[in-house]
């Protein structure tokens, strides 16, 4: 697959004879240009105030692979034939998600922590630990598979760059398919043993604000689960895929779909769901009673060398 000399459509340059057999909309990359690019802004402020370091570089580097795409988009626009800004635009947005992924992996473990780790299967440090591993895993085959794409000269390379994105993508889909998983297995327990047991929960957990950082992990979940199932039909049928070749899909399936996973942790960013404490809850144990007897949630009731303890001014409605 060569780089065609074309530099516009015309007679000897047909649209139809483009990697995407359209001109990308230059006014829709601009605006997604602009939308992750405020998103980076965003996340990079809000990262520094509630000190979420990790979570900050995963939104960051997530976005900025965003921008970066749609740079390639928009350069696309005056040259569909140009094959390396068609290469850069889908490889760096098939890997930015996985950048996101990792955002929503590093907030689990402190999900557990709040509630009690006693509550859930796997200690947290194990979710963070397997999760991450497995992002990993799926941006390493997709970065490779971007790269024999971005160095193939013939086309059976680039049938092997498009195959490794594809198996980096499924992995993906897989890793987030365990992840809902745990995430059900631990809320059902939740209110199992809530109904049970009355765990005793930080006051944390009652507020607004951290019921609507829970609403955007669920959010930013399914709309990134969405786009990777989009991403592995269109790329599993190959570089002529007619899904490939439809704007208007891509645009609801690929750059909505990550704009909204995006801007729900801008909204309810975990600092803020945490009421800037999303790194006081590292993986150190959450302690509760081992029986109750009332029947009465005994919610924000806290005990010697909790280490919740420090913490007894959340609201319980804001």
């Amino acid at each position: 697959m060569a780089e065609l000399k074309c530099i516009e459509i015309g007679t000897n340059c047909p649209i139809d004879g483009s990697s995407l057999s359209y001109a990308p909309n230059k006014a829709a990359s601009v605006a997604f240009m602009a939308i992750f690019g405020s998103s980076l802004v965003c996340h990079v402020v809000l990262g520094w105030k509630y000190k979420t370091w990790t979570f900050m570089v995963a939104m960051f580097l997530g976005s900025s692979s965003e921008v970066v795409g749609y740079l390639g988009r928009i350069l696309m626009h005056n040259n569909p034939y140009k094959l390396s800004t068609f290469l850069v635009q889908i490889v760096s947005l098939t890997t930015a998600p996985a950048f996101y992924s990792a955002g929503l992996y590093l907030c689990l473990a402190r999900i557990v922590t709040v509630y009690g780790q006693n509550m859930s299967r796997i200690k947290p440090v194990m979710y963070t630990r397997f999760f991450i591993a497995c992002d990993i895993v799926s941006l390493s085959l997709q970065g490779a598979g971007g790269g024999v794409a971005s160095a193939a000269t013939t086309d059976s390379t680039m049938a092997l760059g498009n195959k490794l994105m594809l198996v980096g993508l499924i992995f993906q889909i897989v890793t987030l398919a365990i992840f809902i998983i745990c995430c059900a297995d631990f809320a059902f327990r939740v209110y199992k043993f809530q109904s049970g047991e009355d765990v005793v929960f930080n006051r944390l957990v009652s507020t607004g604000r951290f019921k609507g950082f829970l609403g955007a992990v669920f959010v930013a979940f399914l709309t990134i689960f969405t786009r990777c199932v989009y991403r592995v039909i269109e790329l599993g049928g190959g570089w002529n895929n007619p899904l490939m070749r439809e704007e208007v899909t891509f645009i609801i399936l690929e750059s909505c779909m990550i704009a909204i996973a995006v801007f729900a942790f801008v909204i309810f960013h975990p600092g803020f769901g945490f009421h800037n404490t999303f790194n006081t809850f590292q993986y150190k144990p959450v302690y509760v009673k081992e029986t109750i007897s009332s029947t009465e949630p005994q919610a924000g009731t806290l005990y010697q060398n909790d280490p919740r303890s420090q913490y007894t001014s959340y609201p319980t409605r804001v």
